[in-house]
């Protein structure tokens, strides 16, 4: 299983999720982290810089690097938002 890290940002996130979409969100993470597998995407526009990824959880979307066997959770958002700050 790959050890999952969250970003400060991504820490005040997931706190300030409903408890069953926090809830939702950490069984996706393991899940992820131990099986490699969901609705993952590479995301595009990241030229130049660390390529990051989007995992999809109902209508939110954590986005995180890969490092290893480490997984970086750097923001956890929900679909409205969209991805204006890449």
């Amino acid at each position: 299983m790959k050890e999952i890290l969250l970003s400060s940002v991504a820490s005040r996130q997931f706190s300030e999720l409903d408890m069953t979409i926090r809830k939702r969100v950490k069984e996706s993470l393991y899940i992820f982290a131990s099986e490699t597998r969901g609705d993952v995407k590479k995301l595009k526009g990241t030229k130049g810089r660390e390529s990051l990824f989007r995992l999809r959880v109902e209508e939110y979307r954590i986005i995180f690097a890969r490092r290893g066997d480490k997984i970086l959770v750097t923001q956890i958002i929900s679909r409205s938002q969209g991805y204006d700050w890449l």
